[in-house]
């Protein structure tokens, strides 16, 4: 959405509430118009020729984005067919400039990185959601002129339109994947990720070149898997790197500190010496403790790639499901899209219920080696959920959206469940006295549910705890 505008013929027929109607950017396949209705600014976009093609493909377009939700996204509000310029659909008129423009300008390096943060977040945003964009090149990543906040337009190749937009890339072949300049059938996540390494070579020339490299290899198999790979990584670039220098200085000041004493340096001097000493040691004091929290966010990151690959997978499913079902008809796409829901919302159903039952029970428990049973059963619970949801529908594509929903549940909140147990004491613990103890391994040792010890019933002249 240029500032530069082109008035629309002043013979066009204006037949509704849209008025002063301005040709704001015209592509391959589509147009975008800037009108105003009841005194504000909205933006249409339609098709260059009103083929059956290219309608097609926006009607898709806007079918998919009124969808998504994302500070990062213009608000799409409908699609007419009726507008002043022809079948459209109507979305947000956000005044700023694409990023060339923007990267003209000479933007500070954290304006960069926090332009290029946004841009991640919006694309792995569009990924969960089982979209790839197709298309990420800077005419289509708007920088607004209040904040410099990213708006990512443009979903119009989105999924299995690699043929037509290989056909219509003209200038912007350069951040186009290989896979999609070869008119791959296998399009996924990591073709983004090759458009991302293109654009952070452009917003840091300098800057970052290992990271763009690796999101620039011709196998996408060496790409970063997901976009929230490549977020945890960049994170972690900004770790601190000074503690060897710390040390370093540290070094210094104390052989200063010794050269001065056997030189006869006086007392004054001796101390100010030390006192720099001792603050180089407070610093480095400080760059250990950072670097043991960086080295516990690494951990925590590793602990979260599961939950990431298992996402990845989950949305390329979903991605792929789009793909298959394209060759349905409007009736039967509709009846795939129920029977995925109603098989998803009911294995989310049992899952949040098991997920329930196992929280509250380890909410109750007194001690930890109990918790880590509950947490073993919830496992053991939750797959038996996924093998009998899976077993109740004959369409693969499901079957696999129904695996890594759960494997992505179950990771998730085994992680809760595990805090959660950590919170509590040993099973050994003396003030619970030995007769509560012995009750309680009798009941890990016979797998029996948990209750609270009844002194009154459940001491050690009962040969069995009473369920």
């Amino acid at each position: 959405m240029s500032e530069t505008f082109r008035p629309v013929s002043e013979n066009l027929d204006i037949n509704n509430s849209y008025s002063d109607v301005i040709l704001l950017r015209e592509g391959a396949m589509s147009r975008l118009y800037r009108v105003s209705k009841a005194g504000k600014y909205l933006v249409i976009k339609t098709t260059k020729d009103n083929s059956a093609m290219q309608l097609a493909m926006l009607k898709r377009e806007y079918e998919l984005s009124i969808k998504l939700d994302h500070y990062h996204l213009p608000h799409f509000y409908t699609y007419d067919t009726n507008t002043p310029v022809g079948p459209g659909f109507v979305m947000e008129y956000i005044d700023g400039r694409n990023l060339t423009q923007f990267l003209s300008e000479n933007p500070t390096i954290d304006t960069r990185r926090r332009v290029f943060k946004q841009l991640l977040e919006v694309v792995a945003y569009i990924h969960k959601n089982g979209i790839i964009h197709n298309d990420l090149k800077p005419e289509n990543i708007l920088i607004t002129r209040t904040n410099d906040d990213v708006k990512l337009l443009d979903f119009g190749f989105c999924n299995s339109d690699a043929h037509y937009l290989t056909k219509n890339l003209g200038g912007t072949r350069e951040y186009a994947s290989p896979e999609l300049i070869a008119q791959s059938d296998n399009i996924d996540a990591r073709s983004d990720i090759y458009s991302l390494g293109r654009l952070m070579e452009l917003i840091f020339p300098y800057n970052y070149r290992s990271y763009s490299k690796k999101c620039l290899r011709k196998n996408p198999e060496e790409r970063w898997e997901n976009v929230d790979q490549l977020i945890r990584a960049w994170k972690r670039s900004s770790h601190p790197i000074y503690l060897i220098l710390i040390a370093v200085l540290i070094g210094i000041v104390s052989i200063a500190a010794i050269f001065m004493k056997d030189n006869g340096i006086d007392a004054p001097q001796q101390q100010a010496l030390l006192d720099s000493l001792s603050i180089a040691k407070g610093q480095m004091a400080k760059a250990q403790q950072d670097a043991q929290t960086a080295q516990q966010e690494a951990n925590n990151a590793k602990t979260e790639a599961a939950d990431a690959k298992n996402e990845a997978r989950l949305a390329q499913q979903q991605f792929d499901s789009i793909r298959n079902i394209q060759a349905l008809s409007e009736a039967e796409r509709q009846q795939w899209e129920e029977t995925k829901n109603l098989a998803v919302n009911k294995l989310t159903q049992s899952l949040e219920a098991r997920y329930r039952l196992a929280l509250d029970s380890i909410d109750k428990v007194p001690f930890v080696e109990f918790a880590a049973v509950i947490m073993a059963r919830f496992t053991a619970d939750t797959q038996k959920i996924k093998e009998a949801s899976m077993a109740s529908t004959n369409d693969e594509t499901i079957k696999s959206i129904i695996a890594s929903t759960t494997d992505l549940f179950i990771s998730g909140n085994l992680r809760t469940l595990n805090d959660k147990s950590k919170q509590k004491s040993s099973a050994y613990d003396e003030s619970l006295g030995i007769d509560a103890v012995l009750f309680y391994d009798n009941l890990m040792r016979k797998n029996l549910p948990y209750r609270q010890y009844d002194p009154t019933k459940d001491s050690r002249k009962k040969d069995k705890p009473t369920e």
